[in-house]
């Protein structure tokens, strides 16, 4: 509310929880029983712990394959070659040094997850811009990533 009194030093950030949380609630409706998903994504996170690698770049990954790979395809006997897309779609993603992120201008996004017109209709957002404008940081990126990918 309007009335409400913040310090001037307060900055609220921009989340994407809410339609974080909407896209996997309808995955996990739509997905087979016991689908490999989450699990996917929480051995990646492991992996990447420490790394460079951001978490939100492992999530965005994993959301961008998610729309691209048919549903039924994440059953739990298709663990390890999810896992193996995911690493080479970031493979993919860090030599092109385009990540883009999964809210803006996403015209694979389901239905049900309503965004405000402004998301729908902007330009997406790279959240590998940095490895773009640094050669040298795309180069260390990819140095890192194999070695990950080598413990894979």
């Amino acid at each position: 509310p309007t009335e409400a009194r913040l310090p001037p030093s307060t900055t609220w950030l921009q989340s994407y929880a809410v339609a974080e949380a909407k896209f996997f609630r309808h995955v996990a409706r739509q997905a087979p029983p016991r689908s490999c998903h989450l699990k996917c994504l929480r051995l990646c996170a492991r992996l990447l712990e420490g790394s460079g690698f951001s978490s939100y770049a492992l999530k965005t990954t994993v959301m961008h394959l998610l729309t691209l790979i048919p549903l039924s395809e994440w059953q739990p006997g298709y663990l390890l070659l999810r896992l193996d897309d995911i690493m080479n779609y970031l493979r993919c993603c860090l030599e092109e040094k385009l990540l883009k992120h999964f809210f803006f201008g996403n015209e694979d996004m389901p239905e049900e997850i309503s965004l405000p017109p402004g998301f729908q209709g902007a330009q997406p957002l790279n959240l590998f811009q940095h490895l773009a404008q640094d050669p040298a940081a795309q180069i260390e990126a990819m140095q890192e990533f194999e070695q990950l990918n080598h413990y894979l």
